[in-house]
């Protein structure tokens, strides 16, 4: 039986360069992964490697593959950028597109909108714009990590008050809605119940357009104003403007749009993190939804970045242009040199990428200078930021 781990295409390229590459993927196990997989493409080139390494599940021992799925964590982010900006250009955001206020679209009843952001106790909101969410520029703590006390970014691990940081026995075993308009019950959780629920909470961190913070927060917003503007669910705006004309066969977003999985989401490859192998040992990963709700291959990944810069997804050809706008605002640390629209400038040995990282150790960046394409993952809470670099500087340094 042919493994599909090993699945390697090099149309101009050699051995030794395979051999460096599968090299440094394999090192991610020395690093502490139980699983990585990659896929880098230079289509000008005609250069296509793929290679997947370790244990894809701790419950039944098998073998990763590249056809294994994963769970990609905030590369979603870009996804849920795009639905935005697609809103924006066919005029259902009205005339200020990005830049109108998110208020606007009556996503909440003004009683709770009033209560999303403050500052000394007097709501804010009205001032943020899509923009400001989608360029982490609003002032919005992240309810995943940050509490109303202390950020994520001050403690160096997620707050004891955050979705992560609090009762991680409940928090990941209960499933997790985006909103629930009547409140939380015993079996299920909204994102935004707990965010409200939490002392200090919506205390903006700064001016709405003056600084940079992370936050998952304010993209499950920008999830639910996709629904409200087109009166479709989150899932279905991803299929039918996303996957569909992208062609990407093996992408979902879990929990919503599923394909038949195991009691244990198998196949699904497993995330580690806090020392458990989260799918095997049946935690729920469902709070993740609009700001990292995405489940696909390194293929996949690659087919939407390759898109997205090809102009295939519905709109103009102004789009990919539109979210790589870099700003740097103040609070942007390196290697971040940029933020966009739901898209990062990052500096790499070999120069310059833009795409996103999530948390569970999945990377989808593209070198544009070279016209190289990457995705893959390590399956791992906590993994170095720049675990994949070297494997693009290595193709750049070769197909220069």
């Amino acid at each position: 039986m042919r493994n599909e781990g090993q699945t390697i295409q090099f149309q101009q390229t050699s051995t030794g360069v395979k051999d460096e590459l599968d090299s440094l993927l394999e090192g991610q196990l020395s690093s502490g992964a139980e699983s990585a997989v990659a896929r880098i493409e230079a289509p000008a080139e005609g250069f296509v490697y793929e290679h997947a390494v370790g244990i894809a599940r701790a419950d039944t021992g098998e073998a990763m593959t590249t056809n294994h799925r994963f769970h990609t964590a905030s590369v979603s982010k870009s996804m849920t950028a795009l639905l935005v900006v697609q809103l924006a250009e066919e005029g259902a955001l009205g005339p200020e597109g990005v830049d109108a206020r998110y208020v606007d679209f009556e996503v909440f009843p003004d009683e709770i909108q009033e209560r999303l952001l403050t500052r000394d106790g007097e709501p804010v909101f009205a001032d943020v714009t899509l923009r400001h969410m989608l360029s982490h520029t609003s002032g919005f703590r992240d309810a995943f990590v940050d509490d109303g006390s202390q950020t994520a970014k001050e403690l160096g691990r997620p707050a004891p008050g955050s979705i992560i940081g609090s009762d991680a026995s409940r928090n990941f075993t209960a499933a997790w809605s985006p909103w629930l308009p009547d409140g939380d019950t015993t079996e299920v959780q909204g994102v935004i119940n707990f965010y409200l629920s939490q002392p200090g909470m919506t205390e903006a961190l700064a001016e709405a357009g003056l600084a940079f913070h992370y936050s998952d927060t304010a993209f499950v917003l920008l999830a639910l104003l996709v629904e409200r503007v087109t009166g479709e669910s989150y899932h279905a705006n991803l299929r039918d403007r996303i996957f569909t004309p992208c062609d990407l066969r093996d992408s979902y977003l879990a929990y919503r749009d599923d394909p038949p999985l195991g009691t244990r989401r198998q196949p699904e490859s497993d995330v580690h993190a806090f020392g458990i192998p989260m799918l095997s040992s049946g935690k729920n990963l469902s709070f993740d939804w609009g700001g990292g709700g995405l489940v696909t291959t390194a293929r996949d990944l690659v087919r939407f970045q390759r898109a997205l810069a090809e102009h295939r997804p519905p709109g103009s050809g102004r789009i990919l242009s539109d979210m790589t706008a870099w700003t740097r605002p103040a609070g942007l640390a390196e290697p971040r040199t940029g933020v966009g629209l739901g898209l990062f400038r990052t500096r790499y040995p070999g120069g310059e990428l833009w795409g996103h990282s999530g948390a569970w150790g999945a990377k989808m960046d593209c070198d544009q200078a070279a016209g190289i394409y990457f995705a893959g993952t390590v399956n791992q809470a906590g993994a170095p930021a720049g675990w994949h670099h070297p494997l693009i500087a290595r193709v750049a340094n070769h197909l220069r």
